[in-house]
């Protein structure tokens, strides 16, 4: 594999060119390859050497795609995003967002702050992020936790992974010694230096405390932050400096006015008997000179900001209030009067940093960099699936005494809800498909069960019900409506594979008695899932019977009508039969092969493809090479834009379905392709690159959403998969 970051870098002085630095470090000890691309600040300058192989100007938004483009042809296995706002250029440093809708590489982003009240803009950026990256890392359970209750995401697309930390074993005394601080008692604060550090407080906390430590020393090291140096000088340091002579402390403030080496700083680390992190910020989720304190094993002083409460929580550290100079010298002097309190805060932080050593926050990343290459190739990963057998036992899962439960809480079936008729329809579909296979007693049960569902919907008069409540009542009345029409896909599909003559009496008498209600159609959906029915049902009998006959007629009738519709709304740029495409899209061009595989008549072929191409052409995202539904959160009105979410498994599956009646009407497998590519978007090849299919379930999740995907996994969506899983193998095994 090889890597790429996306980040400040050294020499530039900032706590995430240095964070890069470190874990680059590590993982290129794996003797994994990897390049930096530095991102540059006009103000700062620097001159890089490798392992940076290019810049990006932070002000010039042209770069950001540039660069992007140059990865997608690269070596690049991995592009790894290293997020602060203030890196980038733009409202809250949005041009960000170009790079990564540009790139087709795989993304993950660091974020290093996670805001508690982001602003509309802020938080539509790292939804952006999420949303375009295969997994977002964070460094605190806080954190995460935000990522799912203040911005929306999905716990599971989130990874906590520790700011890593050099693991420093020098003596204590020998560090002193070496920094001529021998008989001190040394507070140090290690920081690149600005106003939101806090380091009056600390200045102001020195006098007290000096009473009761007679020899204590306070080192401030470190120089100004670059920025902060380009755009106000040494205001603040000057300030800091004025209160040390206004309080007579230059014998016990001592600043090291420089950017001190890794090395040299991990002796002063060593050196120090309480490290003090006292920043103003009550939201910083990260601090690496807090975590390399930690992993010097030192007791440590901090503000009660968000990283802080969590890494020095249960007696790993002294938490004070913000703005406090009473507060750190109170506790301050409490360490250096109780060296056991001191010595138990160095044990409880040795006890954290073993999981801080930067090797061991590699291999976390290296897990996660593999995770994500073993997704990367949908396509064998969908091979493979194929050709394992169809598990149902999610479906099982969902189905009790009644039939299929329409929805669930999680995997958790929602009784409240009911049952639906379209579910058990398309849930017969897929356990008539599957008895063809294997024909077992468990599934022949599910038949029986889903028919008898059916026969319950369904009226003398051949109309269904939709909805049946918990209770054992219909909360409607019957009509000829979707239900109908899947009722009748559903019959009619299992008849045409049923070969027991027994069964096929009730299931044939339930047919029939549905084909009076045809003429009541008024739904281009409900006309299409019916003439999917009789499609399969002429299929089986032809001219056999009576039926059949009648069946053939009705189905060139509905054929018509979905071509009147066509012919009413369709231009030159709009190749569809209404004026808004709304939910299973792809069934209706389906349904006019079907009917051309039957009639013959090349004018439905001719609707159905050219329907079928602008329907792909609304679908498929060319750039990314993925399907790219229309949501239900809107849908597509003619000259407007689609709807991004929510998309819903029953598009895929549908698309899978039309791309293979195609094949069979051309007679040519190129189309299998599509269809393959359709079924891809439950294996993450979609627009936020997450599975749709549950691995640890068996379960489909219902939909892509903003946050990511819908956690419920409901009825529709597992018997959507798993008709479309078993129309591929179907086919598969033809050719």
């Amino acid at each position: 594999m090889h890597i790429t970051y996306i980040s400040s870098f050294v020499p530039r002085k900032c706590g995430i060119a240095t964070y890069t630095r470190d874990l680059s470090v590590e993982i290129h000890k794996k003797h994994i390859p990897l390049s930096i691309i530095a991102m540059e600040n006009v103000l700062i300058p620097y001159s890089y050497s490798a392992p940076v192989t290019k810049i990006i100007r932070q002000e010039k938004l042209d770069d950001y795609k540039k660069v992007a483009q140059q990865l997608n042809s690269d070596p690049t296995d991995i592009v790894h995003l290293q997020h602060e706002f203030g890196l980038f250029d733009g409202r809250d440093g949005q041009y960000i967002l170009n790079f990564a809708s540009e790139l087709t590489k795989p993304l993950i982003v660091t974020f290093h702050t996670v805001l508690l009240t982001p602003t509309e803009n802020q938080k539509y950026i790292i939804q952006e992020l999420a949303r375009l990256s295969r997994n977002v890392i964070v460094m605190d359970e806080v954190a995460k936790n935000r990522l799912e209750n203040v911005y929306g995401l999905n716990p599971n697309d989130s990874v906590f992974i520790l700011h890593g930390a050099p693991i420093v074993n020098i003596k204590k005394p020998d560090a002193k010694k070496a920094i001529n601080f021998s008989d001190s008692f040394v507070l140090l604060a290690n920081n690149l230096i600005s106003r939101t550090k806090g380091l009056e407080f600390a200045i102001k906390a020195v006098p007290k405390a000096v009473k009761e430590i007679p020899n204590l020393k306070f080192l401030i090291v470190g120089e100004t932050h670059p920025v902060v140096k380009k755009t106000e000088g040494e205001s603040y340091r000057k300030e800091l400096i004025d209160l040390v002579k206004k309080l007579h402390l230059e014998s016990q403030v001592i600043f090291i006015n420089k950017y001190i080496p890794l090395e040299e700083l991990q002796t002063y680390l060593a050196a120090a008997d309480v490290y003090i992190t006292p920043y103003l910020d009550p939201q910083q989720i990260t601090s690496g000179t807090l975590s390399y304190a930690i992993g010097a094993g030192k007791a440590c002083i901090a503000t009660e900001y968000v990283y802080a409460k969590d890494m020095l929580a249960k007696d790993r550290g002294s938490l004070i209030p913000f703005r406090d100079s009473n507060a750190i010298a109170k506790a301050l002097i409490e360490l250096y009067k109780n060296p056991k309190k001191l010595h138990k805060l160095e044990i409880n932080v040795t006890k954290l940093r073993k999981n801080m050593r930067w090797s061991k926050v590699a291999e976390k990343h290296i897990l996660l960099y593999s995770k994500i290459l073993e997704l990367k190739d949908p396509q064998t990963i969908v091979r493979n699936f194929l050709n394992k057998p169809i598990d149902i036992s999610y479906l099982s899962q969902l189905t009790d005494a009644v039939g299929i439960i329409q929805h669930t809480h999680h995997i958790i079936p929602d009784r409240k809800f009911g049952y639906s008729t379209d579910d058990n329809a398309r849930a017969l579909i897929v356990v008539s498909q599957l008895y063809k296979q294997h024909k077992t007693d468990d599934v022949l049960k599910y038949i029986k069960l889903y028919v008898s569902f059916l026969r319950f919907a369904q009226e003398p008069n051949g109309k269904f019900h939709t909805f049946l409540n918990f209770t054992g009542n219909w909360d409607d009345k019957t009509d000829v409506t979707d239900p109908y029409g899947k009722a009748m896909w559903a019959l009619g599909f299992n008849l045409y594979l049923n070969d027991d003559l027994r069964f096929t009496q009730s299931i044939h008498s339930l047919f029939t008695m549905n084909l009076s209600q045809i003429d009541n159609i008024r739904d281009l959906r409900t006309a299409a899932y019916t003439m999917l029915g009789l499609y399969y049902y002429i299929l089986k009998f032809e001219t056999k019977t009576d039926t059949a006959t009648l069946a053939t007629e009705y189905l060139k009738k509905l054929a018509d009508f979905l071509m009147t519709a066509y012919k009413k709304n369709h231009t030159i740029n709009w190749n569809w039969f209404e004026d808004t495409v709304t939910y299973d899209n792809f069934r209706l061009p389906q349904a006019l092969f079907a009917a051309y595989m039957i009639t013959g008549n090349e004018k439905y072929k001719k609707v159905a493809n050219s329907t079928l191409q602008f329907i792909t052409n609304c679908n498929y995202n060319k750039k990314r090479k993925h399907f790219d539904f229309i949501g239900q959160d809107g849908w597509y009105v003619k000259g407007q834009k689609k709807a991004d979410y929510d998309q819903q498994p029953l598009e895929a599956a549908a698309a899978v379905d039309a791309y293979l009646f195609e094949a069979q009407a051309f007679h040519k497998r190129d189309y299998l392709k599509q269809a393959l590519l359709a079924f891809e978007w439950f294996f993450g090849n979609n627009r936020n690159h997450r599975y749709i299919y549950d691995k640890n379930t068996r379960g489909v999740f219902d939909g892509l959403t903003l946050k990511g995907v819908n956690q419920n996994e409901g009825a529709e969506s597992i018997v959507c998969f798993l008709i479309s899983c078993l129309s591929l193998q179907h086919y598969l095994k033809k050719i």
